[in-house]
Formats: C-alpha cells, structure tokens, sequence
C-alpha cells in the first residue's frame, strides 16, 4: 500500500490564479498543513481523521479554483472511505471524482486502496463505464503529413565533463564488461534511479549531470527531470546519443503533471530506446526494448511488456506512462553543457489540438514549438555530424 502517494501538490502560480501575493500563500500554506495532517492521519490508519481533513482540503479546492485539485482530493476521499469500509460512499466519492475530472482508469483498475470495492458489482459497472469511456488506446498518428525538418545536437564522450563525471561517480566500474550498448544502458538506468530518493517538487540548482550527482550525493532529492538529464548524459559520455523526452497527458493544458525520461540510440539495435530513469526500468516487448510510442502502444494494448530493469515497479510504472504519455516533446539542444536550443519538436496525436500552455498558464513550456503528428522525424537516426563539442 503506498498511501504517502496521495499527498497532493498546489503550485498556485502553475494554476494561473489571479490572487494576490499573501492570499496564494495562504491557501498553498493551509493546503500543504492539510497534507502534513492527512499523511499523520494514514500512518496511524486513522480514516476518520483523514476524511475529515479531506473535507477541509475540497473547501481549499474550491476556493484555489483549480478544477484538477478538487478531482485529486475526490478520488483520495474514495480511496480512504474503502478503506474504511465504507463501500457504498466509496464508490459514491469515485462517481464524484470523475465527474470532477479525475479519470485515470489505470488507477481506479489497480490502486491497492479501492481493493475492496472490487467484488461489489456496483463497483464493476463503474469499472467497465470507465473503461470504457476513458480507457487507455494506442495513439494514432498521421503519417501523410509532411514531416518537418529538425535536427538534433548531441554532446559527444569527448565533453570534458563527461570525463570528469565518469572519474568522479566511478561509472566506468557500473558498465565494465558490458556485452553491448544495449546492456551498457540497463546498467546505467538501473545506477541512475538509485543516486537519491524521487521528490516531486525540488530540482538541483543547475540541470547538468555533474551539478545534480554532486548535490544528490550532498543528500539532495530531484524531480523527474534531473533523473532523465543525468541518464541521458551518462549514455552520450559512453558514445550512444541520447536526448530528454517530455511526456506529457492530454489534459496539459490544465493538469500540472508530467514525466522525463531518456531516449538514447542504440546502434546495435538501430533504434531509439525509453530509459526512465526515476523508475530505473526500460520496457521492452518480446526482447525487443521500446521507445516512447511502442510503449505507450504496448501498454494501452495490454500486451506482455517486460521490465528489463526495475522489475519491482513495473506494475506501478505503466499506470503512471499511461497517465502521462500523450504529446511527445524534446529540444533541438541535447547537449548536457552550454545547450541552448531554439526549437522543441512535439508530437501530436492525430486529431489532438496543439497544446501551447502547461497547466493553466506557464506558455514557456512550449516555446520554439513545431508540431507535427508523423513519427518520421522525430524517430530518425541521429545524424553523423550532430555532435558538438563544449567549448
């Protein structure tokens, strides 16, 4: 059971609020006392006291006006309430949760939480409604369209800071005796989920490899980001070009949540490959290991994808790549050093609209976009001559 999960996050100025300065901190300050309260409230199985300060974080919802928020605390309120017992009222606050907005089939189908319900046949209709109506399917994509011209810079095993990486961290100890780059990769994923435990608010003071290795070694904890930055870093410092991928849900727009990861080239296979370095897993179906789209496609379809590495959160891994894995987004820029890129590529499900905002308001995520719905760019080998040394 991982209750601490469920600890909401309120970013006020993410959500676009028009309130003034000491009324944003107000409401992020009590919303954030009510999570200290309900996190107290879990580790002590008082359910009770939990649905009580849920009733206090809805009042805060309504008043931060982020509708996303309030389908968050609804869909805690079902959990907490099943496991209190509370079968019919459960099922009532999940009803509640998705006509609010919260409509994660994946979560509903496997969270540990609502175990309970799961007998009950009213719970099974909603199931199947759910599923129905809001269940995962492989994204279509357009590939008539005309794919637009967009070429990446790479940094290459000759960046100065990569050898200081590999001397200072002792990489080169995790890969020695690796058959191949494919193999070279798993272990350094598997190394890079293990540099310090997730947050999912703090950042490192600069998003490089070395600057975040250090101050993860100093005790610190990153968000998504800086795993995927030092993966991808770690593979160009070993000769495979690699780039940050941006995982984004269809309801970006609104939804402050999205994932990182890696995807590096493997020449040995002569494709593109996810690595997702928070979770320290890369999928891979019938030995053949995936990138962004066949993963999306395979999970959705609910074909036997293996995790190659951190088997112990596969089951918790596709849930989450479902959730996220809509629009496609990465920079021309991959360089670890000095990058400044100036267009970023996004894929568009076909039919999708474009997105150009990230939850509520921040437009910078999408700066330099060029959208497109055809793979064939974005899934192009890399080519000879894009990597770019540090100067």
């Amino acid at each position: 059971m991982r209750l601490f999960r469920k600890m909401i996050s309120v970013c006020l100025m993410g959500a676009g609020l028009c309130l003034g300065a000491a009324a944003q901190a107000s409401l992020e300050e009590q919303f954030q006392a009510a999570n200290k309260d309900l996190a107290r409230c879990v580790e002590a199985r008082n359910w009770t006291g939990a649905l009580d300060v849920l009733e206090r974080q809805l009042g805060l919802a309504d008043r931060i006006g982020n509708p996303s928020i309030k389908a968050d605390v609804l869909y805690n309120k079902a959990c907490y309430l099943a496991l209190s017992g509370q079968k019919a009222r459960a099922i009532a606050a999940a009803r509640e949760a998705v006509k609010a907005g919260f409509t994660d089939y994946e979560k509903y189908a496997a969270d540990s939480d609502l175990d309970s319900l799961r007998p009950d046949p009213e719970f099974k209709a909603f199931l199947a409604d759910i599923k129905a109506r809001y269940g995962p399917r492989p994204l279509a994509w357009d590939e008539s369209q005309a794919p637009p011209p967009f070429e990446w810079t790479f940094d290459g095993p000759e960046t100065p800071e990569f050898i200081e990486m590999r001397k200072e961290f002792s990489i080169d100890e995790v890969v020695a005796g690796a058959k191949d780059d494919y193999e070279r990769l798993r272990r350094l994923t598997e190394w890079v989920s293990a540099r310090w435990p997730h947050s999912s608010s703090q950042t490192a003071s600069k998003t490089d490899p070395l600057t975040i290795l250090r101050e993860a070694k100093a005790g610190g904890r990153f968000i998504c980001r800086d795993y995927a930055v030092v993966l991808a870093g770690a593979a160009k410092a070993y000769g495979m070009p690699a780039r940050v991928l941006n995982l984004l849900p269809r309801d970006v727009e609104t939804r402050s949540e999205a994932h990182s990861v890696a995807e590096v080239w493997l020449e040995s296979r002569h494709k593109w490959v996810l690595a997702d370095g928070q979770y320290g897993t890369i999928g891979e179906l019938e030995g053949v290991p995936l990138n962004g789209l066949e993963l999306q496609a395979a999970f959705a379809a609910d074909k036997p994808v293996r995790c190659a590495s951190g088997t112990a959160v596969c089951a918790e891994w596709k849930p989450f790549i479902l959730r996220n894995a809509f629009y496609f987004k990465t920079a021309d820029d991959q360089r670890s050093y000095r990058r400044a890129f100036k267009r970023q590529l996004v894929l568009v499900p076909k039919g999708a609209a474009e997105p150009h905002k990230f939850a509520g308001g921040s437009e910078g995520v999408f700066e330099g976009a060029v959208y497109t719905s055809n793979p064939a760019t974005f899934y192009a080998p890399p080519k000879p001559g894009t990597s770019k040394k540090t100067d």
